[in-house]
């Protein structure tokens, strides 16, 4: 199956993202620090500005895989998070990868960094198979609105290198 990668900068583009996440009952994984997730959230945290990149990946026939979330951190470091939807869940690590390459080609970065709530055993595996490294467990870092309390968070690591 081949990927392909877009930057989602519209408005209703990014709406339908949102709803899509809503659909497949995705939201309290991915907006995970929000105990009621809503639309304005959304389109806040994706709002197009400068050191903010949001990526979508497709299949050859334009159905949305999944989409990550990057925002740009000091010393060419950038943050992620990412969300599979149901159709790509297969190929969750492949889309991972891929967004993470197109990062390196088209931005300013040299390691991608995430925090994952300790929790969220999706988060690990994927991390895990995207080669990412485990730098340190942060006490308390992430709140979960689920659990409606701050959880450990897993803050790990890849490079351009990797």
């Amino acid at each position: 199956m081949e990927l392909i990668y877009r930057q989602c900068l519209d408005k209703r583009g990014r709406a339908a993202l949102f709803r899509q996440m809503e659909a497949e009952g995705l939201l309290p994984f991915a907006m995970s620090s929000r105990a009621q997730p809503d639309l304005a959230d959304w389109l806040a945290l994706t709002a197009c500005r400068d050191g903010m990149v949001l990526l979508c990946c497709e299949d050859e026939t334009g159905q949305i895989l999944g989409c990550g979330l990057f925002t740009r951190q000091p010393y060419r470091v950038w943050h992620f998070d990412f969300t599979a939807f149901r159709a790509g869940f297969s190929v969750a690590a492949q889309q991972a990868r891929g967004g993470f390459a197109w990062l390196f080609k088209h931005q300013d970065c040299t390691s991608i960094m995430g925090v994952c709530p300790a929790p969220n055993r999706h988060a690990w595996r994927l991390a895990s198979a995207c080669g990412f490294r485990v730098l340190a467990r942060l006490p308390k870092a992430c709140w979960h609105a689920r659990k409606g309390r701050y959880v450990d968070g897993v803050l790990v690591l890849c490079t351009s290198a990797d």
